[in-house]
């Protein structure tokens, strides 16, 4: 039972510095925050390293949408030009 709870508490708390070094850099790379945002953004990336077992699913369903989209709009972009390949031959 201790093994059990020890394996997702361990796998938490080593993901939880690699989630918050790659975060930060993100953020360090924007130049153009004020340092009011910039100090609204630490506490956002503390947060959200604190809860990434919720951040990170709802981020990959948001990407995961955006991804469909576009998706969607590939096809239908391909269709319209296959469409007007075959009615006007070259």
């Amino acid at each position: 039972m201790q093994l059990l709870l020890l394996l997702p508490i361990s796998f938490y708390c080593l993901l939880m510095p690699i989630l918050f070094v790659n975060w930060l850099s993100l953020f360090q790379e924007d130049t153009e925050l004020t340092k009011r945002e910039k100090q609204l953004s630490m506490r956002v990336i503390a947060i959200a390293t604190l809860l990434w077992p919720i951040v990170i699913p709802f981020a990959y369903l948001e990407l995961l949408g955006k991804f469909q989209k576009s998706a969607r709009t590939t096809l239908l972009y391909k269709k319209m030009l296959e469409a007007t390949t075959n009615s006007h031959p070259c």
